[in-house]
Order: structure tokens, then C-alpha cells, then sequence
């Protein structure tokens, strides 16, 4: 296999954390629920998911700043008006998001590819969250990296490049020196290249966006295709003829 001459250059791995590394499939919709039984209320939990993002999405857009708790907090608040709630909420009902939020699991390939990117570049975690849940979830998995960045350490999101300056700065690596990897096309293809570094999105779900005006510089549809890319090659692993990234043409 050839090595990806836009490595060359390249010092540093950053990845997303949940839905890149953890997998936070049907976990959201699980917990809301959870919550709504926990407030004996009864609504579709999908579609009051949907609102709860929707509100969440505009909280942290329009800001000021809050932890993600609190926009959860907020974001819950409204939607539970939203869908008709004039009661108090249960204490502590969103601690039940909080939980399965710690408890998550990482994808299978997820503790390979990142000990194995490791050994070659310095690595960051770049992630939209705050800084306790994370913090379990790294323990709880053995998950090592040179630096770990949360929107509550730079108090911003992604894709504000404020979170992508804060890992560089950590690392001591420019942004042309920094490869991103993450699942949300938005928060991680259109923060990294915004940010000016190298965006590879992990677009599992074959979700085609050849239209945005902003485009990844990869697109690959599991983790271990960031061994591709990167050049890493693992002893006893036979997968390459299986394993195909898909650099996206230049302009």
C-alpha cells in the first residue's frame, strides 16, 4: 500500500470522542427515555429527543457560554414545555443521561487504532463535552493521549477553532501539522478545516453531503481506516485489501 504523501507533513492525530471513539448509539433516545418515565409523562421519545438536540443545538449556537450539563439542563427544561409539561421535573432526571453518558461504550477498533496512532504521532482528544463524564469514561477504557480538550476547558464548541487552538497549543503543532478524524460533519469536518487543519470525516452512516461548501479532506467509513491514511501498518494484520479511504479531489 502506498503511503499517503499528505502525511508527510503531519505531527499530530486529533480525534472526536463520542460517536468517533465511544459509541452513543441509541443512548440519547435511551436516556430521554428513561426521563420520561422518570417524570411520568408520556411522549414519543424520539421525536421529544429531536426537540431536546434541536433546543441544545440553539443554546450553545447563540451562547453565552454554559457546560454542556447546563445547556442539557436548559435544553430539557424547553422541551418538556415544548410538549405540554407544567409540572416539576423529578430531581435529577438528568442524571440518568449523565450515567449512560459515563458508561458508553468505545467501538471495538477504537483502543487499536489510537495506541497504534500513538506510537507514531502525538494525539489529542477534541471533544464537545464537559470534563467530568469524560474523564470516567477515559479511566473506564484506558484511553491515552497527549492532550485531552473539552468546551468546558477553552469554553467553546466545536467548530470554533478556539477547541482545535487549545489541542495545537498543548501539542506544540501548527495546524497544518494536525490530521482530525471525527463523525459529525459539521462540529468536526467544518471546525478542522476552519481551524486549517487536515479533516477526515468518519461518515459510518454513508450520509452523502457532496453539495456543502465545505468539504472533508477524507472521508472513510470505519476507524481503522485512519491506518490507512496515517501509513500505520499493524503487525499480524491482513485487513488492508479489505480497508479503502477515500481521499476527496482537490479543488
Amino acid at each position: 500500500m502506498d503511503i499517503n504523501p499528505t502525511m508527510a507533513r503531519m505531527r499530530a492525530v486529533t480525534f472526536d470522542a463520542y460517536g468517533t471513539l465511544f459509541n452513543i448509539e441509541g443512548v440519547h433516545t435511551k436516556a430521554t427515555e428513561l426521563i420520561l418515565q422518570a417524570n411520568s409523562f408520556p411522549a414519543d421519545p424520539v421525536a421529544f429527543h429531536q426537540e431536546w438536540d434541536r433546543f441544545a443545538d440553539k443554546l450553545i449556537l447563540r451562547g453565552p457560554f454554559f457546560k454542556l450539563w447546563e445547556v442539557f439542563d436548559q435544553a430539557l427544561d424547553m422541551t418538556f414545555r415544548q410538549f405540554g409539561f407544567h409540572g416539576r421535573r423529578v430531581p435529577g432526571d438528568l442524571e440518568i443521561w449523565l450515567r449512560m453518558i459515563e458508561n458508553c461504550p468505545v467501538y471495538s477498533a477504537a483502543p487499536v487504532v489510537v495506541e497504534a496512532v500513538g506510537r507514531k504521532f502525538l494525539t489529542a482528544l477534541i471533544s464537545n463535552t464537559d470534563n467530568h463524564e469524560l474523564s470516567v469514561a477515559l479511566l473506564r477504557h484506558g484511553l491515552k493521549f497527549n492532550a485531552v480538550v473539552t468546551s468546558e476547558d477553552t469554553r467553546a464548541y466545536k467548530p470554533s477553532p478556539a477547541i482545535f487552538q487549545q489541542a495545537a497549543y498543548l501539542l506544540g503543532c501548527d495546524p497544518e501539522e494536525i490530521l482530525h478524524v471525527g463523525d459529525s460533519f459539521f462540529a468536526d469536518v467544518v471546525g478542522a478545516k476552519s481551524f486549517g487543519a487536515t479533516a477526515v470525516w468518519l461518515n459510518r452512516k454513508k450520509i452523502n453531503l457532496q453539495s456543502q461548501p465545505v468539504q472533508p479532506d477524507y472521508t472513510i467509513e470505519c476507524l481503522e481506516e485512519v491506518l490507512d491514511i496515517t501509513g500505520i501498518c499493524i503487525p499480524g494484520d491482513n485487513n488492508d485489501e479489505k480497508r479503502t479511504f477515500h481521499p476527496e479531489p482537490s479543488e
